[in-house]
């Protein structure tokens, strides 16, 4: 009899755990676009130039990644001249960024993306002649650990070299 119940625990047990702890496809597609998203990227420990975490950055096929310590607290990475963004503790909210962009005076501002944790934005001047220029700002939040990336403000950047900032920032983890 101890037999016959001790087979059934564990067939149920069994069971249980081959229903609820597969993954779904969906979670399989993340995961492999995840992957996707740091190839032709190096993994960089960030404590090894004074911030919490690593992140991925272009690989050295880019030109060598320069990091520099700003005398606010924030660490600023530049990859050739089309990689530069700035991490910083203590961050705004995404509504403060938005709140401040909204209220460019200059610029006409659109935004490619809009999320609770990223604000993609094309910045240009109609009828100007002017490239548009792309910037983003993204906020990562784990566990009440609070990093702001954003690309250079003060520098142009093509949709395409956003796009590739944007896979580095998400990449970030203070845990690694």
């Amino acid at each position: 009899m101890k037999n016959i119940t001790r087979i059934g625990i564990i067939a149920f047990s069994t069971f249980l755990m081959w229903s609820c702890g597969g993954e779904t496809s969906s979670q399989a597609e993340e995961t492999t676009e995840e992957v996707a998203n740091v190839e032709g990227m190096t993994m960089v420990n960030l404590r090894d130039h004074g911030f919490e975490g690593a992140i991925y950055v272009p690989n050295e096929d880019f030109g060598a990644p320069e990091f520099e310590r700003t005398n606010w607290g924030s660490l600023q990475i530049r990859v050739g001249d089309r990689f530069g963004m700035e991490l910083q503790q203590e961050p705004i909210s995404i509504e403060e960024k938005k709140a401040e962009l909204m209220d460019e005076q200059v610029y006409t501002v659109e935004f490619v993306e809009d999320t609770p944790n990223l604000l993609f934005w094309k910045k240009s001047i109609p009828d100007s002649g002017i490239d548009p220029e792309f910037q983003f700002f993204y906020l990562y939040d784990a566990d009440g650990f609070k990093v702001e990336i954003k690309s250079f403000e003060s520098e142009q950047f093509s949709e395409s070299a956003v796009k590739k900032m944007i896979q580095s920032a998400k990449s970030y983890d203070n845990a690694k």
